[in-house]
């Protein structure tokens, strides 16, 4: 029997309007990853935010994914990290001011 892990997922900026939400709660299969969790929310999504989050088949290095409050560039296997019940993904627009 496979094990369902239930995540929350914010978006900010013109995903979040795609999304027509700021939060979506997803249920994943026991042993999904950050990148699993990603591909859900395209699909509910669509294209126009695929062309958001997406550059060449991989997330853009313009958006910065959060883990738990934590940048997954910082963890050891970074979009492949696990995601457990309770966890909370977060995507964000990389800002750059001057």
């Amino acid at each position: 029997m496979v094990k369902n892990v239930l995540i929350s997922f914010k978006a900010f900026g013109p995903m979040r309007r795609l999304l027509q939400k700021g939060m979506l709660e997803l249920k994943m299969s026991e042993g999904s990853t950050v990148r699993d969790v990603i591909d859900d929310v395209l699909l509910i999504g669509g294209e126009e935010l695929a062309k958001l989050v997406l550059h060449q088949g991989e997330v853009s290095g313009n958006l910065i994914v959060l883990l738990n409050r934590r940048d997954v560039r910082t963890l050891e296997n970074e979009l492949d990290t696990e995601v457990t019940d309770g966890d909370q993904l977060t995507l964000l627009p990389h800002v750059q001011g001057g």
